[in-house]
């Protein structure tokens, strides 16, 4: 199997310094849209990301080398995962509804497991699919990304069957330049440059600390 290099161009990216705080107990900006509130993770929302990662439908295109993780395994895992390393001002963000502060999901930006790239990516609880969310909360953050955090490059890497994600990345801009390979799996690698996006003009993002 080829390796990722050989598949696609590197791009260069501002990564910017690591931070410093766990990814997702960083000091990170509260972001705020029409819907959504994103805001830090906390030792409260534990119980409520474990679950979020135990679904069998949350993790059908991300465990792609064993079964899903129980919801003791999942609970677990969460010093690990808010321990990948991320840019400063970037993490984990907890995704809330404004109207009834319910947990929807996580949305992130990560460094990639080499350090090259800082990475896109999100979960949604299932019954909170199809309603425009992950769009809503991804634009804020790449907003956030390219604006505040000055970073001139993000990527996403998706399952090529996960098509809901893959819709999601082409309305934020982002644009298959490749494959790459996790876990011996190919995977489709899309890039945004901070150049080349057009903001929207359909949704407002409001910064707080």
């Amino acid at each position: 199997m080829a390796k990722a290099d050989d598949l696609r161009q590197r791009i260069p990216v501002r990564v910017g310094p690591q931070s410093t705080s766990l990814a997702g107990l960083a000091e990170l900006e509260n972001l705020t849209t029409f819907r959504l509130c994103l805001r830090p993770v906390k030792t409260a929302d534990y119980p409520a990301i474990a679950s979020l990662n135990a679904d069998p439908a949350v993790q059908r295109f991300l465990c792609l080398s064993k079964a899903p993780p129980t919801y003791e395994e999942a609970l677990a895992d969460l010093p690990c995962l808010l321990s990948t390393p991320a840019p400063t001002g970037g993490g984990l963000w907890c995704i809330r509804s404004r109207a009834t502060t319910d947990f929807l999901g996580l949305v992130l930006l990560l460094y990639t497991d080499d350090h090259t790239e800082v990475e896109f990516g999100y979960r949604l609880l299932p019954k909170f699919w199809g309603r425009g969310y992950a769009t809503e909360a991804g634009r804020a953050v790449v907003n956030h990304a390219f604006g505040d955090l000055g970073l001139t490059a993000l990527c996403a890497i998706i399952h090529p069957d996960n098509t809901a994600s893959n819709a999601v990345a082409e309305k934020l801009g982002f644009l298959r330049t490749g494959c790459t390979t996790r876990l011996g799996f190919n995977l489709d690698h899309y890039t945004l440059m901070r150049d080349s996006l057009i903001h929207s003009d359909d949704q407002e993002t409001t910064v707080t600390n």
